[in-house]
């Protein structure tokens, strides 16, 4: 008799500290939030949770370009809708190098600070990612593990 053997999921997904799961609870418990505040809100939880635990067995956070990556995957599957853009500003400060053009009277005055305006895009779950039965698009956004079992099933065993 052969033992049907059931994937183990790979990456993020293996941690004991979900991004997809993440992403719902913490939309459900502030309502509508931008991706640099989702992303710096699970860094926040991740940092919390290694500090609980040895070193040798921290978590990694994701890097933000991961993060968007995988949120993509989320809004394409509808799970969640964007609200509006929303304007913000920041200052960007010109680095400025450690040689002076001279000594210190002579020395070159510092660059002036910018203001940058950009916007923020806000987003907030969808009617369809709070329905329960879609739990398993949140843990695993490619349904890789559904492709699986439809490829298994596809395909004839041999005798």
């Amino acid at each position: 008799m052969v033992e049907e053997r059931v994937p183990k999921p790979r990456g993020r997904a293996a941690a004991e500290i979900r991004t997809g799961l993440f992403i719902r609870d913490w939309l459900e418990k502030v309502g509508e939030d931008s991706l640099i505040g989702i992303h710096g809100a699970l860094k926040s939880k991740i940092g919390r949770f290694n500090m609980l635990r040895p070193k040798a067995k921290w978590l990694r956070a994701p890097t933000y370009e991961s993060f968007l990556k995988y949120f993509g995957h989320i809004r394409r599957w509808g799970l969640v809708e964007f609200v509006r853009d929303e304007p913000t500003e920041y200052v960007h400060e010109k680095l400025v190098s450690i040689r002076m053009a001279g000594p210190w009277p002579d020395a070159r005055p510092l660059p002036p600070m910018n203001v940058v305006t950009t916007t923020r895009r806000i987003y907030r779950l969808s009617a369809l990612g709070r329905r329960p039965e879609m739990q398993f698009l949140w843990e695993d956004p490619l349904v890789q593990s559904l492709f699986r079992a439809i490829m298994a099933g596809a395909v004839p065993k041999p005798s």
